[in-house]
């Protein structure tokens, strides 16, 4: 009597060795695979071997089945094997075609997963070493300003170095964060200019023209302190000729002003902007744009995507 599976149960006993047979095939040859991912090639090797140890297997198990039922004779004859093997191999394509592209699919979507992490890891990391340049670059220029106001007026030295304390504590505890509320980016923006205000009073204006505000709306820090920073860096605003800077917060974020350019240029000028740029790109969002002429100078940053999770 011929060992065939060929009702349900027989169907379903075929497919779950099929499964147990494959799967441990994956397990002991994965492991001496050096490829961080398993590609096709390899999983039709996997497909190949588990072929050939199922077929022999079963052949071997009729045979034993054969020989203590004394049917050998009848079993093995060129017609029923060619018959019971065919129905093998049948089983054996749907079943393990069907669980290899399961395990195929499985690890390459994990394989996606691990990479995305990845990305995001280093994207974290590299928004971490940008805010590291960010904070010596205000700390070092405010230092600088307190330098200047220490020889021409040691009252407003004292205030500034007063205000700039209260500042560079909120700046390292938001250095930490990816985000802030626009809102508190604006507050501190407002308190960053009254600071430069006591050094520059009537050389510089700043002005926020702000539609509704949604509480969850989020930002990079110091995204508008850098660029109004920017503006006065670059510009030399005096009481007869002032540089206006402008924010309007709308679908977008513009800080604009206008351009009264220093003879003498800052050799490492445009580091803060360009670094700026890349955190916006790794936060997931568009690239700022920069628009410039011979009188206006202007800096659109987007709001952050609310999928952006790095």
């Amino acid at each position: 009597m011929a060992f065939l599976p060929d009702g349900p149960v027989g169907q379903f006993l075929a497919a779950f060795t099929i499964f147990i047979l494959i799967k441990v095939i994956v397990n002991y040859l994965g492991r001496k695979d050096t490829q961080e991912v398993v590609n096709l090639k390899t999983y039709l090797k996997y497909f190949g071997i588990a072929f050939v140890l199922y077929l022999c297997a079963s052949n071997l198990l009729n045979i034993i089945i054969a020989l203590i039922f004394d049917t050998v004779s009848r079993n093995f004859n060129t017609q029923t094997l060619l018959s019971v093997n065919m129905s093998r191999i049948v089983e054996f394509i749907l079943f393990g075609s069907l669980y290899l592209a399961y395990l195929y699919s499985k690890e390459n979507n994990s394989y996606r997963i691990a990479i995305n992490e990845y990305d995001k890891a280093i994207a974290s990391s590299k928004i971490q070493q940008l805010k590291a340049q960010l904070n010596p670059h205000f700390l070092f220029n405010n230092l600088n300003t307190l330098d200047q106001l220490i020889e021409e007026d040691k009252d407003k030295a004292s205030s500034f170095l007063h205000h700039f304390s209260e500042l560079y504590r909120y700046s390292l505890i938001t250095s930490e964060k990816k985000l802030v509320p626009l809102q508190e980016e604006i507050e501190f923006t407002r308190n960053y200019f009254k600071l430069m205000e006591e050094k520059y009073l009537g050389y510089y204006s700043l002005n926020f023209n702000q539609k509704n505000i949604k509480p969850k709306t989020m930002v990079p820090p110091f995204c508008l302190q850098i660029l109004v920073e920017n503006a006065i860096e670059h510009n030399l605003g005096t009481i007869e000729n002032p540089v206006h800077i402008n924010v309007s917060i709308g679908e977008n974020i513009q800080v604009s002003n206008n351009k009264i350019i220093k003879q003498q240029k800052k050799i490492d000028g445009g580091r803060a902007l360009k670094n700026l740029s890349i955190q916006f790109r790794l936060l997931g969002s568009t690239n700022i744009a920069i628009e410039e002429n011979d009188t206006h100078f202007k800096v659109t940053l987007p709001f952050i995507n609310k999928n952006a999770d790095v």
